[in-house]
């Protein structure tokens, strides 16, 4: 089954009364349980991608289907329900609570998709919570204050955030943008692990090693995919390093 699949999509935006046209006819699908990379030159319309496949901002045209539910037919609060229980969002700015611990802002998501339903589901969210955290290694800054962190730390909770409601897709916009190479490397060895679990993940990506981790990788310029590359499934050691030179190779070969 296609967790994704998207047709003659097209994003437009007016802007100074002209028309922008970001997105332009575009074609793909994401199987269940695959890890798909988005990479292109700045401008290219990636991170509009994301946001349009995901929900997060109206398509001007075309159909995207999520698991076989097609989106444009939902209305504002069905969508918004739909990404709440069945979508994770990561983002290269780490978008926390400052009023909030860690975990609290772990657990919002779930506290506000189980509203009505009794203490038992209160539990079950909070235990949940402590598993995320102790495969993230995140438990020891459970009760810090955001500004208490390092950057690797909040990524991994922004993580275990996405993770909280059991979402049958995650979706990232650059979510090692904004770490050294350290704490990449911690959070791509995460998502390959979730990936293998099975949850579906679209990233989008300028960085060749974290593409190097995914499935396969799209390449997107002046809104409209240009190829893609399959590289199968992750292995991890020194496959990296051959994973990468072949994307780079290929990259090349496109022009960027």
């Amino acid at each position: 089954m296609n967790a994704l699949t998207i047709k003659d999509l097209c994003k437009t935006y007016i802007v100074n009364k002209r028309q922008n046209n970001v997105l332009r006819n575009i074609n793909m699908e994401i199987a269940e349980g695959e890890m798909v990379a988005v990479m292109g030159p700045s401008g290219s319309g990636k991170s509009t991608l994301l946001y349009t496949v995901s929900g997060m901002d109206v398509m001007t045209a075309g159909r995207v289907s999520f698991f076989g539910q097609d989106l444009g037919s939902l209305s504002p609060a069905e969508m918004s329900r739909l990404r709440l229980t069945e979508m994770g969002f990561i983002f290269q700015q780490m978008y926390l609570l400052k009023n909030l611990s860690i975990y609290d802002n772990i657990i919002l998501p779930a506290f506000q998709s189980a509203q009505g339903k009794g203490r038992e589901r209160r539990r079950q969210i909070n235990e949940r919570a402590r598993q995320l955290m102790h495969k993230l290694g995140s438990v020891e800054v459970a009760e810090h204050d955001i500004n208490e962190v390092s950057g690797g730390q909040l990524q991994r909770a922004c993580i275990c955030r996405s993770l909280i409601n059991e979402p049958r897709m995650i979706f990232a916009d650059e979510p090692t943008g904004a770490l050294n190479q350290q704490n990449s490397r911690a959070v791509m060895k995460e998502l390959n692990r979730i990936n293998g679990e099975g949850t579906t993940i679209m990233l989008v990506t300028h960085d060749r090693n974290v593409a190097a981790r995914s499935d396969r990788v799209l390449y997107i310029e002046d809104g409209t995919i240009k190829g893609e590359y399959v590289l199968g499934k992750f292995g991890g050691g020194e496959e990296t390093r051959q994973r990468e030179r072949k994307i780079s190779d290929w990259l090349m070969e496109m022009g960027f």
